[in-house]
């Protein structure tokens, strides 16, 4: 079997989920905008809270 680029299976097989993490991103990206927009507005906020209530 032809190896479709120069490097090991595991290598290939990150690319390539690499590669699909990407394609579903871009759709939900362009599919609902917004959404988008909200969730990284709670990663922020969720971010916010963390780092105000850390406590060492």
């Amino acid at each position: 079997m032809p190896q479709m680029f120069p490097m090991d299976w595991l290598n290939q097989y990150i690319y390539f989920m690499f590669l699909f993490y990407l394609i579903i991103l871009l759709n939900f990206y362009f599919t609902n905008p917004p959404s988008i927009k909200t969730l990284k507005n709670n990663f922020k906020m969720l971010y916010k809270t963390n780092k105000l209530n850390w406590k060492w």
